[in-house]
C-alpha cells in the first residue's frame, strides 16, 4: 500500500491551526530528527540528551519576556515588572546553564569539545551585549 505524502505547505496551513504549546512540542521533535538525521545511531542517553537541548524556552516565558523587554526599550517599564523582568532573566540564565551542562555531557559521550558539538548541531553562541 503507498503511503500519501504531505507537503511542506499542507503542513505548515495545519500547523498554523495548533495552539503555541502544540507548536512548541513539534518543533522540539522536528529539532529532534533534524539532529537524529545528522547523526543517526544515538544511543538513549544521547537521544534524551538531545531533546533536553533542543527543548528551549517556553513559549510564555519567551513572549512575557519580550513584552517586558519592549517596553523596557520604550522606557514605560514600571518597577514591578523591571522585578519580573530580573526574575525571568533568573530563569532564562539558569535554563541556558542547563543546555550548556546537557551540550557539555553530549560532548564528552561523543569524545568531542563542547564548541564542535555547538557546531555539529548548529547552535551558534550567544551575542555578548
Amino acid at each position: 500500500m503507498r503511503t500519501q505524502q504531505m507537503l511542506p505547505k499542507d503542513m505548515l496551513y495545519f500547523i498554523n491551526q495548533w495552539c503555541s504549546k502544540e507548536i512548541e512540542l513539534f518543533v522540539d521533535q522536528v529539532l529532534l530528527i533534524r539532529a537524529q538525521k545528522k547523526s543517526p545511531g544515538f544511543s538513549y542517553q544521547e537521544t534524551d540528551l538531545l531533546q533536553r537541548i533542543n527543548e528551549g524556552i517556553p513559549f510564555d516565558l519567551q513572549q512575557k519576556y519580550n513584552k517586558l523587554i519592549s517596553k523596557r526599550e520604550n522606557s514605560t517599564l514600571t518597577e514591578k515588572e523591571y522585578d519580573d523582568l530580573l526574575s525571568l532573566i533568573d530563569k532564562i540564565e539558569k535554563m541556558d546553564a542547563q543546555r550548556i551542562a546537557y551540550l557539555s555531557q553530549l560532548a564528552k559521550i561523543r569524545k568531542t569539545t563542547l564548541p564542535q558539538i555547538m557546531l555539529d548541531l548548529g547552535i551558534k553562541e550567544p551575542e555578548i551585549l
